[in-house]
């Protein structure tokens, strides 16, 4: 989600000619994805350590 969360995000989205639909259809779920994966992550090394 970073893309609409930062100038650089509003910067490369202009660039590139991305409007908020396209990447929510295209590119958010992957993005939701690697966030829950992380989130696993991070929780199952805390239990560990």
């Amino acid at each position: 989600m970073l893309i609409i969360g930062s100038a650089a995000g509003v910067v490369a989205m202009g660039m590139e000619k991305i409007d908020f639909f396209w990447y929510l259809k295209k590119i958010a779920w992957l993005a939701l994805i690697g966030f829950l994966v992380g989130a696993v992550a991070f929780m199952f090394t805390r239990t560990l350590f």
